[in-house]
């Protein structure tokens, strides 16, 4: 199924956010409601297909509550982070 901005627009309103997927070059973003003090709001991907409806919802909410924490001054939660790539192994902490 091919998703629309619309859809996911329609989507984030049906739940009561306030505020709205749009485009950009190379990348979308939050905007308005809180989102427009958000310090990090981007999501990195090329087209609006290349995330399902409940990614993008899930996107929202992991950018929702990444931006409270920042907001609050604590530090990020495992959760909170963006996904990464399994293939790539990261120096473990000492």
């Amino acid at each position: 199924m091919r998703i629309t901005l619309k859809a996911i627009n329609d989507e984030l309103a049906r739940r009561g956010a306030t505020e709205r997927l749009a485009r950009a070059s190379g990348y979308f973003y939050f905007e308005f409601g809180e989102a427009a003090g958000w310090l990090d709001r981007t999501v990195r991907v090329p087209t609006v297909n290349a995330l399902t409806l409940e990614q993008w919802l899930a996107e929202y909410q992991r950018l929702r509550k990444l931006n409270q924490e920042i907001m609050r001054g604590g530090t990020l939660k495992k959760d909170t982070s963006p996904s990464k790539d399994p293939s790539k192994k990261e120096p473990e902490a000492k």
